[in-house]
C-alpha cells in the first residue's frame, strides 16, 4: 500500500487553513496545519513533509523568514516550498524564486489551479523518491518481486504524468513534467535491464 504524501500548510488566517485542508484532504493528501512560523518550524521536527505551502504575510515571523530557517536546516532544506500570498508584485515573486521556492501562487486562487500546481510538485517529489531507491535494493538480482513492484510503481507515475499533461500548466511546470517523465523512462529501462541480467 502506497503511503500518502504529507503536506504542511502555513497561514495565520484560520479560514484559509480550513479551505486548504479540505481541498488537499479531498485529494488524498495527509495534511498538517500551522498558524504561524514558529508552529511551522516545530512541525518539521516531528514530521517528514513532501511539500510546504507557505503564506508570506504573517505576524512576527513572515514566510520569507520561515523559508530561510527551513533552508538552513539539513532535514528541511530539500523540502519544496510553494508560497501562497495576496502579494502580487514582481519584486516579491522574484525574491521567492531566487530564494529557492518551487512555485508562487497569488490569492485569490481557484481550487483547480491549486490542485494542478500541487499535483505537479508532488509528482516531481515522487519521481525523485523513486530515483533515490537504495542501490542494494535495485541490484538484488534474486529479488524479482521487488523489481517488478518498483517497475509497476514507476509505470503508475508515468500514467499520472500523462494525466497532468492535459492540464493547463505554465512553461516552467511543463519543463518540470518533461524532466520527471524522462527520469521515469530511464528508471523503467534500468529496472528492465536488471531483470534481464538476472536471468
Amino acid at each position: 500500500m502506497t503511503s500518502k504524501n504529507t503536506i504542511l500548510i502555513v497561514d495565520d488566517i484560520q479560514s484559509n487553513l480550513i479551505l486548504l485542508n479540505k481541498i488537499l484532504t479531498d485529494e488524498g493528501y495527509h495534511v498538517i496545519s500551522a498558524s504561524n512560523g514558529e508552529e511551522a518550524i516545530h512541525s518539521t521536527k516531528d514530521n517528514n513533509f513532501d511539500l510546504i505551502l507557505l503564506d508570506i504575510m504573517m505576524p512576527k515571523k513572515d514566510g520569507f523568514m520561515v523559508f530561510e530557517e527551513l533552508k538552513a536546516n539539513k532535514k528541511t532544506a530539500s523540502i519544496p516550498v510553494i508560497f501562497i500570498t495576496v502579494i502580487n508584485n514582481d519584486a516579491d515573486t522574484l525574491k521567492a524564486f531566487e530564494m529557492g521556492a518551487v512555485d508562487y501562487i497569488t490569492k485569490p486562487y481557484t481550487p483547480t489551479e491549486l490542485r494542478i500546481r500541487i499535483k505537479t510538485q508532488i509528482a516531481l517529489v515522487n519521481a525523485q523518491k523513486a530515483n533515490q531507491n537504495q542501490a542494494d535494493d535495485l541490484l538484488d538480482e534474486s529479488d524479482e518481486s521487488h523489481l517488478s513492484f518498483l517497475q509497476n510503481e514507476i509505470m503508475n507515475l508515468k500514467t499520472q504524468l500523462k494525466e497532468l499533461e492535459f492540464a493547463k500548466l505554465n512553461e516552467k511546470e511543463k519543463d518540470k513534467l518533461e524532466r520527471i517523465n524522462t527520469e521515469a523512462i530511464e528508471i523503467v529501462e534500468f529496472l528492465s535491464q536488471i531483470r534481464k541480467t538476472a536471468h
